[in-house]
């Protein structure tokens, strides 16, 4: 017994021992086995390696009974390989509590005399929803859908075709900044400015924003900017961006982080603020005002509050499409991050249909979505993380969620219709040459970049898109390759809308971010080698990569300056 207790132990612990076993094992989970932003994701399993090695080499040693090694043949090898799991569902319990720690709330008396609540998709669609909910527009609105044309520009299959997509211009809603993040911010924000409004004078301390986001994070920016558009500031509520863990070295990253430098509010020493986080999380709220406990938006806003933004959004474009102002498509293609706008449009379909928009009917209509994040991806796969109830960060779990909340405020109950358009008429693409390292341009995405810069043309008046590696590069390249698809086979192109999500502008706030960057420089060897210039950038006004334009270290505010717009706050 003891002698195959050692075989087995053995036999699991070599399946991690060596660097080509966890290619081989990372690979298999779909993940980048030399990206050391996965390093997560295996470490569970190398610390499993050693335990059972050290469980080995003890038995060996050192005399054990027969009983005492069946015991530990049973339970410990289950134990160890259970860590990683149990990682998982902590990660889970940790996130639900930090999502509802922001609260849906009702107006504030400056938000009912100065916001036209009609003004709001939502209470457009169902006006018994007026005067319920905190909300502030925060942008220009609506935001224009654009038709566009270009050439496949590939060779293989329909190269040379001209084809045309149409694109919903979320990434220019406002000349601060812009992106789909200023819909969910749209609900978040004016939440916390009724908090301060309603209850501030009598709370201990200001009422604390925390926003939760990688290095490049656009969540961090957008909140920034436009806490100061719902009367939030230094002297009434604290904004606090904590970039707590690393996305991949790109400049497009790099060029968020300095401009959270320069807003309002603090930023975190660059892959900190996880203890800022659990503090947060632990924070007892029953009984007290919600301005009394701290704010914590998870990475990409993804709350109910910021589901029901996204909402407001495939209203609005529903009201487009009845319009005629856009056709009614075969489909809409958008990044899948934290799946804040991916539940967001499938509930607003949902809800689009219930209002008796004329929208979103054709047959065969689907969402398209594409994931940007090979774990996420191979969650998906695996177990169907997106599909679950109980993960907060899940479409359904959103869904059902932000429905519930419309639902007890006088909306229709719109549950069980968006949890079928999710089942139904969501599509999330498996293609992982798409998805690539998290956090920065894969091949195809690159490519289908080039393609885009080289023939597409929109309307005369209208600037181009941002395709940066993040986010919206990816779901770019998925359209391409369904559009090429369908020359290929046949067919007629399908009618595409494209989700523009990335803002055009890059802010320039107040302060100096060149000395607050090089003062977090000094104390990180980590943002040293992360943050870069040059390289692949998908600002339109930045240079082409080339040889002579290779991603280096930043040394000098102009290296990046001439692509940020200095705004006014």
């Amino acid at each position: 017994l003891k002698s195959f207790s050692l075989r087995l132990c053995n036999l699991v612990a070599s399946c991690f021992a060596t660097p080509a076993r966890r290619f081989v094992l990372t690979r298999a989970m779909n993940c980048s086995a030399t990206d050391p932003h996965h390093q997560a994701i295996a470490a569970p399993f190398i610390l499993t390696s050693s335990l059972l090695r050290l469980l080995a080499d003890s038995w060996r040693w050192v005399g054990v009974d027969g009983a005492v090694a069946l015991r530990w043949l049973c339970w410990a090898p289950l134990a160890l390989l259970a860590l990683p799991f149990l990682q998982f569902f902590a990660t889970a319990v940790i996130f639900q509590r930090l999502g509802s720690s922001v609260p849906l709330l009702l107006p504030c008396k400056r938000q009912l005399s100065e916001v036209d609540q009609m003004a709001n998709p939502l209470c457009r669609a169902f006006p018994s929803l007026s005067g319920k909910l905190a909300w502030r527009p925060l942008g220009i609105f609506p935001s224009p859908v654009h038709r566009f044309t270009m050439s496949l520009g590939r060779s293989g299959d329909g190269d040379g075709e001209k084809v045309e997509f149409w694109a919903k211009r979320e990434d220019l809603v406002s000349d601060r900044y812009a992106g789909n993040k200023v819909r969910s911010l749209q609900y978040i924000l004016g939440a916390l400015e009724a908090c301060v409004e309603q209850d501030g004078a009598g709370l201990p301390a200001k009422p604390r924003l925390l926003v939760l986001g990688s290095g490049g994070s656009n969540l961090v920016v957008a909140a920034k900017v436009h806490a100061i558009g719902c009367g939030l500031d230094s002297s009434n509520a604290s904004i606090e961006g904590l970039s707590c863990y690393p996305d991949a070295p790109e400049m497009d990253n790099t060029l968020n982080y300095l401009s959270s430098l320069s807003l309002p509010g603090s930023q975190s020493l660059f892959g900190a603020g996880w203890l800022s986080v659990l503090r947060a999380a632990l924070v007892r709220r029953s009984g007290r005002s919600p301005g009394a406990w701290p704010w914590v938006l998870p990475p990409g806003g993804n709350c109910t509050p910021g589901v029901l933004g996204q909402v407001g959004a495939a209203l609005e474009l529903a009201e487009q499409i009845q319009s005629g102002e856009a056709p009614d498509p075969d489909g809409i293609v958008v990044a899948l991050g934290s799946s804040c706008t991916a539940a967001g449009l499938a509930l607003g379909v949902a809800a689009a249909r219930a209002a008796g928009l004329v929208a979103f009917r054709k047959p065969g209509f689907k969402i398209y979505v594409q994931p940007v994040h090979p774990l996420l991806l191979m969650l998906q796969q695996r177990f169907g993380f997106y599909f679950s109830k109980w993960h907060p960060s899940a479409i359904r779990r959103n869904i059902e969620d932000a429905a519930a909340a419309i639902a007890a405020r006088g909306g229709p109950d719109l549950s069980e219709a968006g949890v079928a358009v999710m089942l139904q008429e969501l599509e999330i693409t498996t293609h992982l040459d798409i998805v690539g390292t998290y956090g920065v341009h894969s091949e195809i995405s690159l490519e289908a970049r080039d393609a885009y810069l080289q023939s597409a043309t929109g309307p005369s008046d209208a600037p181009g898109l941002w395709l940066c590696g993040h986010f919206t590069a990816k779901s770019f390249a998925l359209m391409l390759r369904m559009l090429r698809s369908d020359i290929a086979e046949d067919r007629s192109p399908r009618t595409l809308i494209y989700w523009s999500s990335k803002s055009l502008v890059q802010p320039l706030g107040a302060t100096d971010e060149w000395s607050a960057f090089t003062k977090q420089r000094d104390q990180s060897s980590a943002l040293r080698t992360w943050a870069v210039a040059g390289g692949v950038c998908g600002h339109p006004d930045a240079p082409a990569a080339s040889k002579g334009n290779a991603p280096r270290p930043v040394e000098t505010p102009e290296q990046y300056r001439a692509l940020m717009k200095r705004v006014a706050l």
